[in-house]
């Protein structure tokens, strides 16, 4: 009697295992990347100090390497530059494209850059160009012109405005 009971449940559960059905059902994961882009300068104030004599013999005052420029974008980016008004604050009304500028860089992700000074306007320039990356490295150099004749002893700024897109 006892062989057949479990004779009777081993069939049980054979015929059990063998009636199970199987369902599967596939699913998605899923997110959304915005346009993330990030500009990072390492000072805010180009700050050519007190001129010279020998700065206004020469015409002008080079810094190189003023200002570090640190870019993130998950896009293709572009960087503009711009004064934020066509004269510089001071004893006279000296123009903004007194201030010149240019950039360096070594980045492979950077495609294009302007490698010669260029005088400050109030419309935007572009700077540089480049594919998507973190951390992008550009080094900004400053030239302020100057004269006997056209600048008066004071304090002058200008400010100026970058703006980093991705189109």
């Amino acid at each position: 009697m006892k062989v057949r009971v479990l004779a009777i449940l081993a069939l049980g559960l054979v015929v059990g295992v063998m009636g199970m059905g199987q369902v599967s059902q596939g699913s998605t994961a899923q997110f959304t990347v915005p346009t993330l882009i990030r500009l990072v300068l390492s000072t805010s104030t180009v700050n050519f100090g007190a001129l010279t004599e020998a700065d206004y013999d020469a015409g002008q005052k080079t810094l190189f390497g003023a200002q570090g420029i640190q870019i993130w974008s998950n896009r293709n980016w572009v960087l503009t530059v711009a004064a934020n008004t066509a004269t510089w604050a001071g004893p006279w009304a000296k123009p903004s494209t007194d201030l010149l500028w240019r950039a360096a860089t070594t980045d492979h992700r950077v495609t294009s850059h302007v490698s010669t000074f260029t005088g400050l306007t109030v419309g935007a320039t572009q700077v540089a160009a480049g594919n998507r990356g973190g951390n992008i490295q550009l080094s900004m150099d400053f030239r302020v012109l100057v004269s006997w004749e056209n600048d008066p002893a004071g304090d002058y700024t200008l400010g100026f405005t970058y703006t980093l897109t991705a189109p």
